[in-house]
């Protein structure tokens, strides 16, 4: 087993389009998966709920505001949550351009456990690769069509099928790890090395919530892989599904995060259009395009036709979505002080400083990150 600490050889300067990995193409033809994030549109309940909001008392001063004046959004550039999200872009990015063998980050993730792990079942795969039962239920059925894995009776239990990986996967997963290896040591390649090893272990503590539930390293040492607990990927993906949580349980359903992310980018500017919404939430434009839709449905924003240029629409906040911003911001200040709780005040400063590199985020006001996203913008 390999343990990444940022020390592997990386692709090149940062920003450069490293070179493919070309070694194989799998063990089977090219089928990518695709999943389409659905956006829950606020329910019935939301008014009520946000005029209990507005009328409570104001939340105590926030660390992540824009300032003491302007409590409206927080910034994205050091919103934890934000900087996650940002980062597992970037490392999937890189991940699409440098692993030749159609196997996504999960799916290698599934593998390592398969292959560093005793008599592994689908349900314990999951909670190695740390994913939930519908997901690893997808990524096992492809990895076992592609080639790579195959089932077998558990001689114990008649019931139980046993994980394994094929004959093909043993010989694959040497340049498969190789690969995956230099996308970890880019996504770390802007921190520098006398800090990796730190970030790594504060990325551990975000992503697991207790000492109990971490993850440990792999017993068997056969084939070739990186030790998933010491790997940025698979930690900020962790420390994403950590931050999916307590958002759901703190905002209750109020607002999905991406929906929070179009507000909060559009509250930054009077009027600003469907692009530059994208631009500074790191959302795509289908999905900015929907969650604008819902939102102007629901009488959160207005769309205008620009006067200069028709073919643009200038998007603004309604009265009722800035009096009740103010107030959903609070909430989500929480969520960004429950994903560190386990984080020190020093060390929290230390986290969004390393991650704004990781996520290629210029964190000046006004600055446009390498990354796309505009550093002045506020948090989703």
């Amino acid at each position: 087993m390999m343990i990444i600490t940022g020390n592997a050889v990386g692709p090149g300067p940062v920003g450069a389009a490293g070179p493919r990995n070309d070694h194989t193409t799998g063990c089977a033809g090219a089928v990518r998966a695709e999943a389409a994030a659905a956006v829950v549109v606020p329910g019935s309940r939301v008014g009520a709920r946000l005029r209990s909001l507005v009328h409570a008392q104001s939340a105590r001063r926030r660390r992540w505001a824009v300032s003491e004046e302007d409590r409206l959004a927080l910034w994205f550039a050091v919103t934890p949550g934000h900087l996650l999200r940002r980062a597992q872009q970037v490392h999937t990015d890189r991940w699409s351009q440098m692993v030749a063998q159609d196997v996504t980050g999960p799916q290698y993730a599934t593998l390592v456990a398969i292959a560093g792990w005793p008599e592994v079942d689908q349900r314990r795969a999951g909670e190695l690769a740390s994913l939930d039962k519908s997901t690893v239920a997808g990524v096992v059925r492809r990895l076992e069509q592609k080639g790579w894995i195959d089932r077998r009776p558990d001689p114990h239990d008649a019931r139980r099928r046993l994980l394994v990986l094929s004959d093909c996967a043993k010989e694959q997963m040497p340049s498969l790890t190789a690969a995956a290896a230099q996308v970890q040591s880019f996504l770390l390649d802007p921190v520098p090395e006398e800090q990796r090893a730190s970030l790594i272990g504060l990325l551990q503590r975000v992503a697991f919530r207790d000492e109990e539930g971490m993850l440990g390293l792999a017993p068997e040492h056969e084939i070739d892989a990186l030790e998933m607990v010491s790997t940025p990927g698979y930690l900020i993906r962790r420390a994403q599904q950590v931050h999916a949580l307590l958002w759901n349980e703190i905002l209750a359903g109020d607002l999905t995060s991406s929906q929070y992310a179009v507000l909060a980018a559009t509250a930054a500017v009077d009027s600003i259009d469907q692009a530059s919404i994208g631009t500074r939430a790191s959302l795509d434009s289908s999905t900015v395009a929907d969650v604008v839709a819902r939102l102007t449905d629901k009488g959160w924003l207005t769309r205008d036709r620009d006067p200069v240029d028709r073919r643009r629409f200038s998007v603004s906040l309604t009265g009722p979505a800035v009096a009740a911003m103010r107030h959903l911001t609070g909430s989500v200040e929480r969520v960004q002080d429950h994903l560190l709780a386990r984080l020190d005040r020093g060390e929290r400063a230390q986290f969004v400083e390393l991650m704004q590199r990781v996520a290629r985020i210029d964190p000046r006001p006004g600055a446009q990150s390498g990354a796309g996203t505009t550093a002045s913008s506020v948090v989703g």
